[in-house]
């Protein structure tokens, strides 16, 4: 049996990738913009670091020039000291032409600039158009990354000269300042530290990439396995569950007991077979409700030996002692050592019933033969034996003792040929020939036929019967003749008076029980397994044929008989049941 025809992935498992996914990107979108600030905060940084020595260096300059022993070459060797600093590649001061004035490197001086544009010009322009700040990035010969400030050289506003050279080098300093207009102050600061952090950064990033990965495939592989596991355990539950609904809808009992006989797993019927409950079994060593000795189970346990429909009797709940046939087979372990036995349990009371049923069919076929065998032998003579009692009878009418014997004769004669006839009857094969019958008349033609044997017998006779949308097919004539044996029974056995009901049910299944109960005495439990057996009878003067012959009409409609003495509710009296399976046409079931 295929319990999961495909493997999906299920709704959690979804939602773990859903929630994976989502975390990636945001982490992934978290570590650029992270990388991209880093980026931006360094280079506003270098900036700021950059301005700042250009406005030191213009500072070192006007205090140079508000010196009385200023000198021109002041801000030459203020450039030559100022990058001396490690994270200063150069600095120089260049004219308008791009001519190096002063530069860190005395080797440039004189020489013109590389006429690099700026990358970016900040807002604010000098009065003859100039870009007053201008930045862009480069590389030195060997490969340093360089980030480079200009702007132009203003120690002092023009306006502001008369009072910043008011000493003896007044004239120098003016001197200066109009050779020196429109020069352009650079600092260029190496990107080292910066990009070793960039680097930093990024292998960082590569860093958690590669873990973010690393986690997303171990999540995506616990999904993997927590599906397989679901799947998994899915399947091994429906199997379970296939397995467990087997077990329990088997036609035999099933109980498995460990080597010591404590019961492990059971099904519904074995607990009915065993007339127990569920809890009671629970825990119990099974050899105290059955015998293992008896039953073969200690040889199977103790030398592996099966014992197959060993047959044993149990009582179940309401008493009912039940004939059960036992097999057990040993269980084994890898190494064959025996850790218990399975024993199966089979109800053998339809087996029992359809036996007791074979040997009534051969008991009344040996009837049948004989019945064949005699009727005729004995009709013929009895016939003649009447008719010369008669004749008596009348030629001795003057003799009254004489013509009371002849009377007896005759009577005696017609009881034997009853019995002769109700021997004949229960012999002979008769088929039910069904047809629709009203159910009323059929019970109000049976009163009528008892009505006077009831009123000599001071007996009130009564009748119960369902209301039927449709009437229930069956053997009129059969029915008539087994009601009327019942009741002639139940007239007989209340011998000081009593009450006599005829009655009928119908169930769901369209079956139909027709039943007779007196208040008599009833029928003692020692007599009701024999009843039904032909010649069985408790009265002097009784055939024994009379319940045979409603049990075979019973059986020829498919039924069957049963007794409840007492009925359910009573102290005392008899009830028959005749059950007539399908009585009922099935369009009148439901009305």
């Amino acid at each position: 049996m295929r319990i999961l025809q495909r493997r999906k992935l299920y709704l959690p498992a979804l939602s773990i990738v859903a929630v994976v996914v989502l975390l990636l990107g945001f982490i992934g979108i978290s570590t650029y913009r992270n990388l991209d600030m880093n980026r931006k905060n360094a280079g506003a940084f270098v900036r700021r670091q950059g301005l700042a020595m250009l406005q030191v260096m213009e500072a070192g300059a006007r205090a140079g020039m508000l010196s009385s022993r200023w000198e021109a070459d002041v801000v030459a060797r203020l450039i030559e000291e100022t990058a001396k600093s490690p994270d200063i590649a150069y600095i120089y001061l260049a004219d308008r032409e791009g001519r190096y004035l002063h530069h860190s490197d005395p080797a440039l001086e004189g020489r013109t600039s590389d006429g690099r544009l700026p990358i970016r010009t900040s807002a604010g322009t000098t009065e003859d158009g100039d870009p007053m700040l201008a930045e862009h990035l480069g590389k030195l010969p060997d490969g340093t990354s360089v980030y480079e400030l200009s702007k132009r050289f203003t120690p002092f506003p023009r306006e502001m000269l008369p009072a910043m050279c008011p000493f003896n080098g007044s004239e120098l300093c003016h001197r200066w300042v109009a050779q020196n207009a429109g020069v352009r102050l650079a600092i260029g600061l190496r990107m080292t530290a910066f990009e070793a952090a960039r680097r930093a950064d990024i292998r960082h990033a590569v860093v958690m990439a590669v873990i973010l990965v690393a986690l997303g495939s171990g999540a995506l592989f616990f999904i993997f396995v927590i599906q397989n596991y679901y799947l998994v355990d899915r399947t091994l539950q429906q199997t379970r569950d296939y397995t467990r609904q087997v077990v329990d809808h088997m036609a035999n009992g099933l109980v498995s007991i460990d080597a010591g006989g404590m019961v492990l797993s059971h099904n519904t019927l074995a607990l009915e077979l065993l007339g127990l409950a569920d809890a009671e079994i629970e825990g119990v060593n099974l050899g105290r409700i059955i015998d293992f000795d008896a039953a073969g189970v200690r040889k199977t346990l103790t030398s592996g030996k099966p014992v197959m429909d060993r047959e044993i009797l149990r009582q179940d709940r309401s008493g009912e002692t039940i004939p059960l046939a036992l097999s057990s087979t040993p269980l084994t372990n890898n190494a064959g050592s025996i850790t218990g036995a399975v024993i199966l349990l089979r109800d053998l009371r339809e087996i029992k019933r359809l036996e007791a049923q074979v040997r009534r069919s051969e008991k009344l076929a040996a009837v049948g033969k004989l019945a064949a065998a005699v009727a005729h032998e004995i009709r013929n003579p009895l016939s003649s034996i009447r008719g010369f009692a008669q004749f008596l009878g009348h030629i001795l009418k003057d003799h009254p003792r004489d013509r009371e014997y002849a009377a007896v004769m005759v009577k005696e004669v017609d009881r034997i040929n009853r019995v002769v006839t109700d021997l004949l009857t229960f012999a002979r094969p008769q088929n039910a020939e069904a047809e629709a019958v009203d159910l009323k008349e059929l019970v109000d033609h049976v009163l009528r036929l008892i009505e006077g044997d009831a009123r000599e017998g001071n007996v009130m006779v009564g009748r119960r019967l369902p209301s039927i949308a449709s009437q229930p097919v069956l053997d009129g004539g059969q029915i008539t003749q087994a009601l009327l044996n019942l009741c002639l029974n139940a007239l007989q056995a209340m011998n000081g008076g009593g009450v006599l009901n005829i009655g009928a049910e119908t169930d769901e299944r369209g079956g139909l029980m027709l039943w007779v109960e007196d208040d008599g005495p009833g029928i003692s439990p020692e007599f009701q397994a024999r009843i039904f057996d032909p010649f069985f009878t408790t009265r002097d003067k009784g055939t024994g044929l009379g319940l045979a012959i409603v049990q075979k009409i019973a059986e020829n409609h498919n039924g069957g008989i049963r007794i409840e003495s007492p009925p359910p509710g009573k102290q005392r009296g008899c009830r028959f049941i005749i059950s007539i399976p399908g009585a009922i046409p099935e369009d009148a079931r439901d009305r």
